[in-house]
């Protein structure tokens, strides 16, 4: 991972939890820190690919260890850093050209060996048998506020309900919504919940992703949004049932 997307972590870490590095770390602790941990970590712990596609997996879980005081400050004062930084690794992994097997999951762990103005960070893959076993020790942030009733009709058939804050959207198998479309790439796009509204984000696909009509790299959705990747129309919606959206049907069957 080369310096400038480096930089780009760092900024959005700044960005995102400057209160953080200010207060409980009282700058001891940077966010250019936090940074290089995280980038050096899942560059350790990339596996080679084993298909057609030749980028590497980058780590699905990592630990970040602090010392106890800060932890103990970050799990009162600061419980969704860990979703922060979740995202983060998200973005990180698509920009440097990796591949995640899953969501990454992450974990602060209070570690008595560290000050208070030290980290480290351990990056490893989980097997699926330990999938529930890392779940089950995690400490859930409280759940994001999000539309009510969120979901996509997917080519005027295809009811998906939005219950996650971070889905992907692709050909490949390893998505959370698979699209059997030979025009879509295998890791098309990704809808994020942010601020209790889902944003829709092109991860760098080859034939782009459309929005009313309007390429987009980055866009708040709107209910009624019609979202195209490949041959694939997608229609957002909110708030009423999702069976009783007949209007929204014929729409999309009239483009």
């Amino acid at each position: 991972m080369n310096e400038t997307q480096i930089a780009q972590i760092e900024a959005r870490l700044e960005k995102t939890i400057e209160g953080i590095f200010a207060y409980f770390f009282g700058r001891r602790i940077r966010a250019r820190d936090m940074a290089l941990h995280l980038t050096r970590a899942m560059e350790d712990g990339l596996k080679p690919s084993t298909d057609a596609d030749t980028r590497p997996f980058a780590p699905d879980h990592y630990a970040v260890h602090v010392s106890p005081d800060v932890q103990r400050q970050i799990e009162s004062n600061y419980p969704n850093l860990a979703q922060t930084l979740r995202e983060l690794l998200v973005d990180a992994a698509a920009s440097a050209g990796y591949r995640l097997k899953r969501t990454p999951t992450v974990d602060v762990v209070p570690d008595g060996a560290l000050g208070n103005a030290q980290l480290k960070v351990i990056a490893r893959h989980v097997r699926i048998q330990d999938r529930t076993a890392v779940e089950l020790r995690r400490v859930e942030a409280p759940s994001e506020p999000r539309p009510p009733n969120a979901h996509l009709i997917i080519d005027g058939r295809r009811i998906v309900l939005l219950e996650q804050a971070i889905i992907s959207i692709g050909r490949g198998r390893d998505n959370t919504i698979v699209l059997d479309d030979p025009y879509v790439s295998r890791m098309h796009a990704q809808i994020r919940l942010r601020f209790g509204c889902y944003t829709l984000f092109d991860t760098d696909s080859q034939a782009g992703l459309f929005v009313n009509n309007v390429r987009i790299r980055e866009h708040r959705l709107q209910p009624g949004d019609v979202i195209r990747m490949g041959a694939t129309s997608i229609l957002y919606l909110e708030d009423d049932a999702a069976g009783t959206q007949t209007d929204s049907f014929d729409s999309l069957d009239a483009d």
